[in-house]
């Protein structure tokens, strides 16, 4: 069993998982996945379907003040 992973999405590095205790720790490498920053997945394929479905419904880009 590996401590940490690298979760691809269509080729693209969308994050690292890093082992905290029997659980990993998603730490994103793109922009369009850091609303998984710091969450905590109980395996690899949680995670990589939980980025899979970002990229497939990308969150709305915030607002910016004037």
């Amino acid at each position: 069993m590996f401590d940490n992973y690298i979760i691809e999405i269509d080729d693209e590095a969308a994050g690292i998982l890093i082992r905290s205790g029997r659980s990993f720790a998603f730490h994103a490498l793109e922009g369009t996945f850091s609303t998984l920053e710091g969450q905590v997945f109980i395996d690899a394929v949680a995670a990589e379907r939980a980025a899979r479905q970002i990229r497939r419904n990308p969150p709305a880009p915030l607002a910016r003040a004037s």
